[in-house]
């Protein structure tokens, strides 16, 4: 796998993950549970970061369930502890994933991975015969529309930069035309974006991140000193109203049943 653009040995990527889970789990496990997650699920989470989804799963289902709780580096998962829960290294470009789960997890990896239909690929055979695939990832279109010409300009750099090293940050909305394309039944997608103040958590979290990407995003020239500095006074003022980018979950049923499970899609 190519090396992410932040790793977990980067400097405050605990809080960064933590600002991410409080802002993001709530959305998600509504999802998962309109997906039907119950007692006795076998479940695999791919680039689990801390864990708190995986938590969440193991407690879901129950003593007769299992969950997988996986990242490429697990340094932020060695604190979890439950009797279904099983944490493992896996790469998920290469290492073998496991079959026959009853629910596949991922969310904001594929739009760093350059092999990310493949990967998706490989994540759909692993889901059993009726069995649920659930994938959320970015969408950034509504940052676009803020009203601050200052911080268009700073998203337009952004999302330039991240093209240049292969991230995809519009991938939100190609997973489930793809999954439909494969086979896979009952696809939905929804996104969700938040209209947030300065100071507030995902005004905290976009800083947080973009700091991490300081030296990066200056360097490149797509994203200028004066427009950095003015874009992260607005993070920080609590009178200012802008739009974060959504994040779409795209939940999808592989056909058939236990019995005669289907080639995996192509």
């Amino acid at each position: 796998m190519a090396d992410y653009i932040l790793p977990h040995s980067i400097p405050q990527e605990d809080e960064r993950l933590t600002l991410m889970s409080r802002m993001l789990d709530p959305q998600l496990f509504f999802r998962l549970e309109q997906a039907g997650v119950a007692a006795g699920w076998r479940c695999l989470e791919v680039g689990a970061g801390n864990g708190s989804v995986s938590h969440w799963l193991a407690e879901q289902v129950g003593p007769g369930g299992h969950v997988v709780c996986s990242d490429i580096d697990t340094r932020f998962l060695s604190a979890l502890e439950a009797p279904n829960l099983e944490v493992r290294r896996i790469d998920v470009t290469g290492d073998p994933l496991g079959e026959d789960y009853d629910l596949v997890l991922t969310r904001a990896l594929l739009h760093h991975v350059p092999q990310r239909i493949d990967v998706l690929r490989r994540l759909a055979a692993a889901v059993r015969p009726g069995g649920v695939l659930v994938v959320e990832e970015p969408d950034f279109h509504p940052v676009l529309a803020t009203d601050s010409p200052v911080l268009r300009d700073f998203w337009e750099g952004f999302l330039a930069w991240s093209a240049n090293e292969g991230i995809d940050y519009f991938v939100g909305r190609r997973i489930a035309p793809q999954l439909a394309a494969s086979g896979f039944e009952a696809v939905e997608a929804h996104g969700e974006t938040i209209l947030f103040a300065g100071r507030s958590l995902p005004a905290r979290y976009l800083a947080l991140t973009m700091r991490e990407l300081e030296g990066e995003l200056l360097s490149s020239g797509l994203v200028g000193k004066t427009t950095w500095a003015e874009s992260m006074r607005l993070f920080d003022n609590e009178a200012f109203w802008t739009w974060q980018n959504c994040y779409v979950t795209t939940t999808a049923r592989r056909p058939g049943s236990r019995r005669g499970a289907p080639a995996p899609p192509t």
